[in-house]
């Protein structure tokens, strides 16, 4: 049998042992989700002004991390975040519904 020559064979056992250490290098960390929005706290508000002062207050009182005005009849998309809180308000500036999701 003839032996190989170990210089061929130490390119290969460097990319298998580097390959390895670059999936344990590049893995994410996993974050928290989250907290979910709270829809009852915002009832409160529907038919108050929509403000900027109003706004803020509903997503204090949701709990909400993202906020979207819509104005009362747009299309909006159907993906679902429950920490967003959607604030719908009509041509008289006023809420009409506040929801999570």
């Amino acid at each position: 049998m003839i032996a190989k020559p170990l210089f061929l064979l130490a390119p290969i056992a460097i990319l298998a042992a580097g390959a390895g250490l670059g999936v344990a290098a590049n893995a994410q960390p996993t974050r928290p989700a989250p907290p979910p929005c709270k829809t009852e706290p915002g009832q409160a508000f529907v038919g108050g002004p929509a403000t900027q002062e109003s706004g803020v207050a509903i997503m204090k009182a949701t709990g909400a991390t993202i906020f979207q005005w819509v104005f009362e009849g747009s299309a909006v998309t159907m993906d679902y975040r429950e920490n967003r809180v959607r604030v719908v308000y009509n041509r008289a500036m006023k809420v009409v519904a506040v929801t999570c999701g």
